[in-house]
């Protein structure tokens, strides 16, 4: 398959996924918080946004690499861990600086792009170590798989936070919500692409 076929392939299944579980994981958070309570429910939903993400790209790797079915668990416990601490991050740190609780909607954009930065350094960073794991046996390919990772979710989360503030009327409008998934699944799968075809050589 023609290396831009699969890079595109690759950027559409990373969007997909992290549309839909993100989708998964808002219909699913109520029901899933009566059950473990709150302070279980962050990790478990950020877990199905991991796993979901996994699965999208695990289609692709399947048949491409050696040890593809630990893709989606380590996608899952990466991402899971990841975002959950990178919220808990932005949380405590605001929390420190204003004395109290903090709001997405009370955050200038630019504080907010920030915080969304933040966010998918750790995620990115969590997300990529967990995947090198599983690339551990392929050198040239797991050395570049971490610092993509952590780059991509970084860029990505922060640009996709940009757009929806000022073009799309902000995160906590529907279409700046969805566009900034959409954009962020988007940019992210884009930014990894490229090692992303390389794992078809390992």
């Amino acid at each position: 398959m023609a290396s831009e076929t699969i890079r595109l392939r690759w950027t559409l299944a990373s969007a997909a996924g992290l549309a839909i579980g993100l989708a998964a994981a808002l219909a699913l958070g109520a029901p899933i918080e009566t059950v473990v309570g709150a302070m279980l429910v962050t990790p478990i939903l950020t877990g199905i946004v991991g796993a979901v993400f996994g699965t999208s790209q695990w289609v692709l790797l399947r048949r491409r690499l050696e040890n593809a079915r630990w893709w989606i668990p380590a996608s899952a416990f990466g991402l899971g861990i990841g975002l959950a601490a990178g919220i808990v991050l932005v949380e405590q740190v605001g929390r420190a600086v204003t004395g109290g609780q903090i709001n997405v909607r009370m955050l200038s954009v630019p504080v907010r792009a920030g915080s969304m930065a933040v966010v998918g350094l750790v995620s990115g960073l969590a997300l990529g170590a967990a995947q090198w794991w599983v690339l551990r046996r392929h050198p040239r390919t797991a050395r570049a798989w971490l610092w993509t990772s952590t780059l991509a979710f970084t860029l990505s989360l922060f640009a996709s936070s940009l757009l929806a503030d000022l073009v799309l009327g902000g995160l906590t409008k529907v279409p700046g919500f969805a566009g900034f998934v959409l954009a962020a699944g988007l940019l992210a799968g884009a930014l990894t692409a490229r090692q992303a075809d390389r794992l078809s050589d390992a």
